[in-house]
């Protein structure tokens, strides 16, 4: 499949888009680059290099860890500590 990249001058990836597939591979006068790729991995922005038409991430990005991670809401964390003092008093009546 054929991809429009668009990189800095150091040629990292900024951002990137499907292609038209009838599009000539190589750089355009439209500010962004054709590659031709099999797949869509490894297309990290600002965490890949194009080098020779080719996607290159960093060896040390990891993406799942660049995920934000979810927060309970206050409500989701009032029920879990009344879960917590309900499971407490019921722990404490079964001991006596």
């Amino acid at each position: 499949m054929k991809i429009k990249v668009w990189t800095d001058s150091n040629n990292r990836l900024l951002n990137w888009a499907y292609a038209d597939e009838n599009r000539p591979v190589g750089p355009t006068n439209e500010g962004f680059e054709v590659i031709e790729v099999n797949e869509a991995i490894g297309l990290y922005e600002n965490h890949a290099s194009i080098i020779d038409g080719q996607v290159v991430p960093d060896a040390d990005y990891d993406p799942d860890a660049d995920r934000p991670k979810p927060e309970a809401s206050p409500e989701q964390q009032m029920i879990a500590a009344l879960a917590l003092d309900v499971a407490q008093m019921k722990a404490a009546k079964s001991s006596d």
